[in-house]
């Protein structure tokens, strides 16, 4: 029964383990590298054993492929903070500018491209 029950253990532990080495991966968008070795390591062990430059190859080819996939993240997140700040600077003129003029914030809005205009008309304020 001891044998039984460590046995039972040991596979929970290893389940916390594979649960949380994909929640890991999934994050860091290393699924597919994982999945990999994981078979490489177990299921195709002679295969790999065999062509073992040609495995290591395929691994980190995928790794390469999952880290050009954070660099056009990083990009794009890049582009719309820069994007996003512009705006912010632009709607901060366009209010300035409307105070100067005298124009009071419950009689304008801002359209989806940033635009300040008039409640009633529709028209462009700056």
């Amino acid at each position: 029964m001891p044998y039984a029950a460590m046995i039972s253990i040991g596979l929970l532990f290893l389940l916390m383990l594979f649960s949380f080495l994909f929640k890991i991966a999934g994050k860091l968008r290393l699924t597919v590298p994982l999945v990999y070795f994981l078979l490489a390591a177990t299921f195709l062990n002679k295969w790999a054993a065999a062509h073992e430059p040609l495995a290591f190859a395929i691994l980190y080819g995928l790794i390469a492929l999952s880290v050009l996939s954070w660099l056009f993240s990083l990009k794009r997140t890049l582009q719309e903070r820069r994007y996003y700040r512009a705006m912010e600077d632009d709607v901060s003129w366009q209010i300035a500018r409307a105070r100067e003029k005298g124009i009071s914030m419950e009689d304008v809005y801002f359209d989806s491209h940033g635009d300040m205009r008039y409640k009633d008309t529709n028209e462009p304020v700056i």
